[in-house]
């Protein structure tokens, strides 16, 4: 099998990472979007 636990701790550290870098772009397209917004209201 070999070193399965190092394996799994690179899987698990790469989820992660993905997880987070999903979650700031999510939260960035909101951010825009709420800008935006915000925009069409001042005109």
């Amino acid at each position: 099998m070999g070193n399965s636990t190092g394996s799994m701790f690179y899987a698990f550290l790469a989820f992660i990472l993905i997880y987070i870098v999903g979650v700031l772009i999510y939260q960035g397209v909101q951010l825009i979007k709420k800008w935006l917004e915000s925009r069409k209201k001042d005109r």
